[in-house]
């Protein structure tokens, strides 16, 4: 192991005495470690980001509209009440079903000041879906059961209605109904959810006395999810078909949808990371070419080592340690400049995607595999070469 060690510094310093020629082969090594830290620490972040998003916000369930590509799409329009009467007929599958009223823009009056507002409709609200609570309070189970005249506002809603104080406690009408706002929130986007401008959500239960026609779509779940879903969807479809005859409609496991995001994700990131692995074989090419040339500036001192006493291996494994020095140099500068992009790039995924947290030790460890098997892949063959030297030979050199 010591004379295995007394190569380095002698490996280092043939580095350095060409480091220009040294930089230049490692600077394909920089670039190929550097995309495969950035695209792998993003896939993977944007896929764990994906996955805490699901996990903490619980089960997204599925949803069910109307199908567009239909005859004739309205004889599929939806109200508040095949919501209830969707789960009864598929009560075998449907565990919980609730009518969603998505985004719509309505006259907001506050104080004799009106704006055109958008307004959605929910169920509960927690915190792990996204919402920051800056004041107050959000939509709970109680205020579902009861109807109760509640609404949370946006903050830039909040600031737009109340510049001079707390919106808590205070009135805003909608249409004809009279709320009481109880929270103010702010959106830290995720899959589910994205940044919402000034906005107002109110109980689904509210919102069917405010906007009494349509709805938009019903989001249920299953009785469980060990289900097969492809017979949860069939009972649904079945149940929407007794409510509505001779109308069609989708529904979407919005669960497997993330599932598919996530992999769709996780493929573009393997596909790029095999890209990088390109440059890295490039890099590896560039390297042994270099050591190549080494090789055969230096034949007249192999032939003097190897009179003196040196045999084939103990040259063989020089030659090999500087290669692996020289790739081992490029990857750790390509890894600082891979990590300097996912650092600079996560708080764009986080905003996307709520939490994403990069796995650094996979991303490190494959990052030095990469470096140290091109390193000794492909310096073996110019550490073999000089290793098999005939010293007669190489004193001619």
């Amino acid at each position: 192991m010591t004379r295995f060690l007394a190569y380095i510094p002698e490996a280092l310093e043939s580095i350095w005495r060409h480091r220009s020629r040294s930089a230049l082969s490692a600077l394909g090594m920089i670039i190929g470690i550097a995309s495969v830290i950035a695209v792998l620490g993003l896939s993977q972040a944007a896929s764990g980001g994906m996955k805490q998003a699901v996990a903490s916000g619980g089960d997204p369930g599925f949803i069910v509209g109307p199908d567009r590509s239909q005859n004739n799409p309205a004889a599929a329009t939806m109200y508040y009440r095949d919501a209830a009467l969707m789960q009864s007929y598929a009560s075998g599958s449907v565990s919980r079903a609730v009518p969603v009223y998505q985004q719509h823009q309505y006259r907001v009056t506050v104080s004799g000041k009106s704006d055109f507002i958008s307004v959605s409709s929910s169920r509960e609200l927690t915190q792990e879906t996204g919402f920051i609570v800056d004041s107050g309070r959000l939509i709970d189970s109680t205020d579902l059961a009861a109807g109760a005249n509640v609404a949370v506002l946006s903050s830039d809603a909040a600031r737009a209605f109340f510049p001079n104080g707390d919106a808590v406690g205070r009135t805003i009408n909608i249409g004809t109904q009279r709320l009481t706002v109880i929270g103010v929130v702010s959106i830290k986007a995720n899959l589910f959810r994205s940044a919402f401008g000034e906005s107002i959500i109110v109980p689904y239960t509210t919102m069917h006395r405010i906007a009494p026609g349509p709805i938009d779509y019903i989001e249920f779940w299953p009785l469980s999810r060990a289900q097969n879903p492809v017979q949860v969807i069939l009972a649904v479809k079945a149940a929407m078909a007794r409510i509505h005859s001779h109308a069609e409609y989708t529904v979407q496991d919005q669960l497997a949808f993330t599932a598919i995001f996530v992999n769709i994700i996780s493929f573009i990131g393997v596909g790029l990371t095999f890209i990088g692995g390109v440059a890295l074989f490039v890099a590896g090419v560039g390297i042994m070419n270099i050591m190549l040339v080494s090789v055969s500036e230096r034949t007249r001192e192999i032939g003097i080592r190897k009179s003196i006493g040196a045999n084939a291996q103990e040259i063989a494994i020089q030659f090999l340690i500087e290669a692996t020095l020289l790739s081992l140099g490029g990857g750790l500068i390509g890894t600082i400049i891979g990590a300097s992009i996912v650092f600079f790039m996560l708080p764009f995924v986080a905003h996307s995607l709520g939490a994403a947290p990069v796995p650094w030790a996979m991303v490190i460890a494959i990052a030095a595999g990469f470096s140290l098997a091109v390193g000794i892949g492909f310096g073996s063959y110019p550490a073999a070469r000089a290793g098999k030297l005939d010293p007669v030979e190489a004193l001619r050199g």
